[in-house]
């Protein structure tokens, strides 16, 4: 398997349903996808074809769906991806040919922010969706399930990479300011 990308949920069904009618006709059988549902018994997920886990309750936050996917994860190379953001159609074709070096930095666009990597991303970044990593270096590292926040960074902080490359085109469409999440304050 040469890559995995995990999902967490939490209540974003139309969202995910949406992200899925992209993300789906691009696997092949060497991408997984592990959507971690946490306690929300959305058991309309698993009409797609992926990996569903079900969580029987709630954790809070991102961090648990996240360990829970990396434990369960068969790639190579990890990827993450909110399941209220988007997907370009050629996401994973655009990621497979760059699977050469300790973790790949993606190009993105936002609500807020239009960018475009050259070398590293913005520092103010840290979030997981814009990296794919080498499971080599992510190793027994875990996101800590104390943290409803900044999660990613505290992640982050512990991968130690290499060599990277970026990809320039921007195939991650990140929804900043949705109702109900937590980046926003008024999510679980």
């Amino acid at each position: 398997m040469d890559l995995s990308i995990i999902i967490p949920y939490y209540n974003t069904y139309e969202e995910t349903k949406k992200l899925l009618e992209i993300l789906v006709p691009q696997l092949n059988d060497k991408v997984e996808v592990i959507i971690v549902d946490d306690g929300c018994n959305e058991y309309r997920l698993d009409e797609f074809n992926v990996k569903v886990i079900h969580l029987k309750e709630n954790s809070g936050n991102a961090s648990r769906p996240r360990n829970v996917g990396l434990d369960n994860a068969k790639g190579n190379y990890i990827g993450f991806i909110d399941s209220d953001d988007m997907i370009t159609p050629d996401y994973i074709r655009t990621i497979l040919k760059h699977l050469k070096t300790d973790i790949i930095f993606l190009s993105w666009k936002g609500t807020k922010h239009n960018v475009v990597i050259y070398g590293n991303p913005p520092k103010w970044n840290c979030s997981v969706w814009c990296r794919v990593y080498k499971r080599e270096i992510i190793g027994d590292t875990r996101f800590r399930e104390d943290l409803k926040l900044a999660e990613g960074w505290e992640f982050n902080t512990h991968i130690k990479y290499e060599t990277s490359c970026a990809i320039q085109k921007q195939i991650y469409f990140y929804n900043a300011g949705r109702k109900g999440s937590l980046t926003t304050g008024d999510g679980k």
